[in-house]
């Protein structure tokens, strides 16, 4: 091989690698690119559900707030039919008078 066609030679295949080095460098720019989108879309992710978990906790406590007022509804209940009671012996009584 003349000293011609090895230089020509090592031309094509410093061409070669320097088309395969800007290659590997805009696949690796795609690559950071897309780990910072998947990075972000992580964070957003967390955040979310951040969120979620700070809309069960407020659920919670709403249930357990609305438990509360249930039952003092329900121990209010006697008192009301005892009052009914009270009232319509009342009525009666008014009735007959």
């Amino acid at each position: 091989m003349s000293m011609e066609q090895r230089i020509t030679t090592l031309e094509e295949v410093s061409q070669l690698v320097i088309a395969a080095l800007r290659r590997s460098n805009e696949s690796m720019q795609r690559y950071e690119a897309s780990s910072a989108l998947r990075d972000e879309a992580m964070l957003q992710v967390g955040a979310a559900l951040e969120q979620i978990q700070e809309s069960v906790r407020d659920l919670a406590e709403a249930a357990a707030q609305r438990e509360e007022a249930m039952q003092a509804l329900l121990a209010f209940v006697p008192i009301t039919q005892a009052e009914i009671v009270r009232l319509d012996s009342r009525i009666d009584r008014l009735e007959w008078a």
